[in-house]
């Protein structure tokens, strides 16, 4: 059976860069205060952006959009990119938080990994329910692996020996649960992605009309 792996926008290292970010963290706080702005009749109405733009009163708005609907698509814009962080946050898994990729994940596990840790994950891949993910591990000289574990019969005490003699072995097996790892729970990672990328282009909407109408006013005085 050929490897099988979804496009590297659709799996978690993809998501986390997405919904799990500096910019994330503190835009997530918006619907907190936005909430108490925009449903407050009194703020809403006085929300104006030609001051910004230096338009007065008497002159039309250079704004494509008014002022409410800026602040409506911020706030939904930045609830969106909340959705996209909890949902992350749910669901990631969690070597994606100790290594940004099968290589380092590898390195990880030859200096922390217990027998017994590295035995579950051997358990693991060679199940019937595992899908196959990397062709290092998969393929030894042009032929399949077969499914036999070589770390399930060592002793705690052997760690040495074990990684003395199948350390290629274990290495790649670690970047193929890594690999696995990226693909669980799809759904999730489907709906944290468009979460942010819906929350960030209503964010974008409102500043790339202020920006436009800020630059008409320069440009044409």
């Amino acid at each position: 059976m050929k490897p099988s792996t979804e496009w590297k926008v659709l799996r978690w290292e993809t998501v986390k860069g997405v919904a799990n970010n500096d910019f994330t963290r503190v835009v997530a706080l918006i619907p907190v205060v936005g909430y108490l702005i925009l449903f407050n009749d009194e703020i809403a109405g006085m929300v104006s952006f030609d001051a910004l733009a230096g338009v007065g009163e008497a002159k039309r708005s250079p704004f494509l959009l008014d002022g409410l609907t800026k602040l409506r698509l911020v706030f939904f814009g930045s609830l969106f990119v909340l959705c996209s962080f909890l949902t992350y946050r749910l669901f990631r898994p969690e070597v994606l938080e100790a290594s940004k990729d099968g290589l380092e994940f590898s390195e990880l596990v030859r200096q922390r990994y217990s027998v017994h840790e590295l035995a579950q994950i051997e358990e693991r891949v060679h199940s019937q329910s595992w899908t196959e993910r990397t062709d290092a591990f998969w393929t030894v000289l042009d032929e399949q692996r077969t499914k036999k574990p070589l770390v399930s019969g060592y002793r705690p005490d052997a760690r040495v020996q074990m990684f003395s003699k199948h350390g290629d072995y274990i290495g790649f097996l670690a970047r193929e649960w890594w690999e696995g790892m990226m693909h669980t729970h799809r759904l999730a990672r489907i709906c944290s992605l468009m979460f942010g990328v819906g929350g960030y282009a209503m964010l974008a909407i409102p500043t790339l009309d202020i920006a436009q109408a800020v630059l008409r006013h320069l440009f044409t005085g």
